[in-house]
């Protein structure tokens, strides 16, 4: 959806949380409460490339107190950015959206999708049970 209504990203955002932000925005429209979302994995993306930094000025290892080796405790919380960040673009189901069609229209089509296809588990499911 390229156009002059794309929202300017957020200024707390540094380079790939904004060029996240930018490209999305460029290809696809969220609904208010996908914003959020979309803005911590921004956030996020920026959190994973200050511990990655961090990594590689300190290297992976560090000094426990008492003087022995540890793994830094960056790796620890990189590793869990990540998958927090995995968590926040599935909760977009970005590749469905980008699949289906570009847009809130994909994103829309891809819960719809989602959402009939739990709908008629259920329906199924209660089917059998009433022997029907």
């Amino acid at each position: 959806m390229t156009d002059d209504t794309d929202p300017a990203p957020p200024e707390a955002l540094k380079d790939r949380g904004a060029a996240l932000w930018r490209d999305l925005h460029e290809t696809l429209e969220f609904d208010a409460h996908e914003t959020p979302v979309l803005l911590e994995a921004c956030r996020t993306v920026d959190a994973i490339d200050e511990l990655a930094a961090v990594i590689d000025r300190d290297g992976y290892m560090s000094t426990g107190s008492a003087g022995q080796a540890i793994v830094h405790p960056a790796v620890s919380e990189l590793r869990q950015q990540q998958q927090n960040l995995t968590r926040l673009l599935t909760t977009l189901n970005i590749n469905a959206a980008l699949e289906g069609a570009s847009g809130a229209v994909g994103l829309s089509r891809a819960i719809s999708a989602q959402a009939s296809a739990a709908a008629n588990a259920r329906w199924q499911k209660s089917k059998a049970a009433r022997g029907a």
